[in-house]
C-alpha cells in the first residue's frame, strides 16, 4: 500500500517545513537583537541585519505558503484513507495513521483483539510520524 507511505512521506515533509519555519523565527530574533539591543554584544551594520531580516520574512512567508497547502493535502488524503472499504484498509489506517493501538481498534470495529491482530499482520506496518517528537529537536 504505498498510499500509506507517501502519506507517511508527506507527514515528514510537513514536519521538515514546521522545523525550518521555526529556525528562520530564532535567527530573526538573532538579527532583531543585534540590530536593535541596547546591549549588542555583536557589532554588525544596521543595513546588513536589515537586509537579512527581509530575507528571513520572505523565506518564512513562501514555506507558510507551502506548508499550508501540505496541510490541506495531508487532511484530503487522510479523508481519502478513511473512506477505503475492506477490514485491512480500516486496521491499517487506525494503526499507522490514527496511531491506534490494536485493542483500541478492536474496540472501535466490534472485533476480538486476536482477529486484529490477525488481520493486522498481513499489512506492513508504517512508522508513525511524530510532531511532539520533531519540535523536541528544536529545544
Amino acid at each position: 500500500m504505498e498510499t500509506i507511505q507517501s502519506y507517511h512521506d508527506l507527514c515528514k515533509e510537513i514536519d521538515i517545513f514546521e522545523i525550518r519555519i521555526n529556525d528562520l523565527e530564532r535567527e530573526y530574533k538573532f538579527w532583531y537583537h543585534a540590530c536593535f539591543s541596547s546591549s549588542r554584544k555583536v557589532s554588525v551594520p544596521l543595513n546588513v541585519c536589515l537586509d537579512r531580516m527581509e530575507v528571513i520574512c520572505d523565506q518564512v512567508e513562501a514555506y507558510s505558503t507551502i506548508l499550508e497547502e501540505k496541510e490541506k493535502t495531508r487532511k484530503s488524503i487522510e479523508e481519502r484513507m478513511n473512506e477505503f472499504d475492506g477490514l485491512e484498509y480500516k486496521v491499517r489506517y487506525m494503526r499507522d495513521v490514527e496511531g491506534k493501538t490494536l485493542a483500541e481498534i478492536a474496540a472501535d470495529l466490534g472485533y476480538s483483539y486476536d482477529w486484529i491482530k490477525r488481520i493486522s499482520s498481513r499489512t506492513k506496518s508504517t512508522p508513525r510520524v511524530h510532531r511532539a517528537v520533531a519540535k523536541d529537536v528544536l529545544r
